[in-house]
């Protein structure tokens, strides 16, 4: 049985920002989390008589924890533009790490080349974003905490039109099956 927790249903009204042609900006964000680990986010927005609808799912969330001595980790995250318009998802950040990027990463025969992705990554409307192991992802870079398989990090990501989301993501050995388990997928 599925239940749904509602972790914060916020309203801003800016009201009437009147510029000299008298325009406002008004904004609604709705954010839920399913008990089997599914975030959901859906945003409407009113800017100067520019609308849009964004909605994202955000599942298999999970941060692989810290080998050996590497001062780096990883994350990974499945994110599915529900909503009507392209959002993008332009950087993520977590107390635990001195930076934090988002990275792409593919084998030049044997061998593994990452890559900072600045403007992070564009995700149409209908589309799927797989940050997962192997593959693009998060780097947490110059780790302040070190963690341990069974922990929890906090992340923000941000997105351009859907705004800060936070997550609880689980720290594992296996992310990708831990991952796979903990949304419920």
């Amino acid at each position: 049985m599925r239940k749904f927790i509602l972790l914060s249903v916020m309203a801003f009204s800016l009201g009437s920002l009147t510029a000299c042609d008298g325009r406002h900006s008004t904004s609604e964000v709705k954010t839920e989390i399913e008990s089997n680990g599914v975030t959901t986010v859906k945003t409407k927005t009113d800017e100067n008589g520019v609308k849009t609808e964004s909605g994202l799912e955000l599942s298999h969330y999970a941060v692989r924890a810290a080998l050996g001595q590497n001062p780096n980790t990883g994350g990974y995250v499945t994110v599915r533009n529900i909503g009507k318009d392209d959002d993008r998802l332009i950087s993520v950040t977590c107390e635990c790490a001195e930076k934090v990027e988002l990275h792409t990463m593919k084998m030049d025969g044997d061998k593994m080349m990452m890559a900072p992705m600045p403007e992070g990554f564009e995700i149409k409307a209908g589309q799927t974003l797989e940050l997962k192991p192997g593959s693009n992802h998060i780097m947490f870079i110059g780790l302040k905490t070190r963690p341990s398989d069974g922990d929890t990090l906090s992340l923000t990501l941000n997105f351009a039109k859907a705004g800060a989301v936070k997550i609880e993501a689980p720290v594992s050995n296996a992310p990708l099956s831990d991952a796979s388990q903990h949304s419920g997928h």
